[in-house]
């Protein structure tokens, strides 16, 4: 097969209704995948329960990037909301530095969906500078995603199809490392912008859907030949 539809979320913040809309895409074998800030909890504080994560499960998300607000200074809170979910965290440029996060987030997974090779690294916004005092307490570094992300993406596409970015940087530092990274898809999140069409820059494809469940993106792509995309906006009834 050379086409697939892929349903994309950010920044729900907690927001359930998109989520009971996407039965049906998820019944349609829409690759589910999230860029962030799905929780209503924070880095600082949680809840002790997560209704998103359950019912992102429950729809079949294959992987969301790790967004401000699923990143917590206590690794057992990251266990704790690791438990909750059944698909990969990503973000590629944060790394324990005590080696305790295994199973918590990861860089990046491959998918083979229905036959396409899919590769989908994720990245989260830099939340204090490498050798900080935080850095320190915390055991955490946040790498720069314009020193980090260059040589996986060049790694993955080598081995696949498509290359997938789901980046909880903003829309400006998409902007900024679109032309550099060269992957086919960016589904953003983190400023809330909401895209009504998506941006070519380069050779990458960039999306963001809002805020707070208002929207989800449905995302056609033809890869028979030259990629070819096609883009809907559906707006979510509040």
């Amino acid at each position: 097969m050379s086409s697939l539809t892929i349903v994309h979320t950010n920044d729900l913040h907690g927001a359930s209704q998109p989520l009971e809309r996407l039965a049906g895409e998820a019944r349609s074998q829409a690759l589910l995948l999230d860029s962030g800030d799905a929780i209503a909890g924070s880095n600082t504080a949680f809840f002790l329960n997560e209704p998103n994560l359950a019912r992102m499960s429950q729809l079949g998300y294959r992987a969301m990037a790790m967004g401000n607000r699923e990143f917590h200074y206590l690794r057992r809170v990251l266990a704790m909301r690791a438990r909750q979910r059944n698909f990969p965290l990503l973000a590629a440029n944060l790394v324990d530095l005590r080696g305790q996060s295994e199973g918590l987030f990861q860089s990046h997974l491959s998918l083979d969906w229905q036959g396409i090779k899919v590769a989908i690294f994720g990245a989260t916004v830099v939340q204090y500078p490498v050798g900080s005092r935080w850095e320190r307490l915390t055991g955490f570094r946040f790498l720069a995603p314009e020193l980090c992300l260059p040589p996986l993406v060049s790694h993955l596409r080598a081995n696949h199809d498509l290359v997938i970015f789901l980046s909880h940087l903003g829309l400006d530092v998409d902007r900024r490392l679109a032309p550099r990274l060269e992957v086919d898809l960016v589904l953003g999140g983190h400023t809330h912008d909401l895209l009504e069409q998506p941006e070519h820059i380069g050779k990458s494809w960039l999306f963001q859907g809002g805020s707070h469940g208002g929207y989800f993106g449905r995302i056609h792509l033809d890869l028979s030949d030259q990629l070819q995309v096609s883009y809907e906006l559906v707006r979510c009834a509040r």
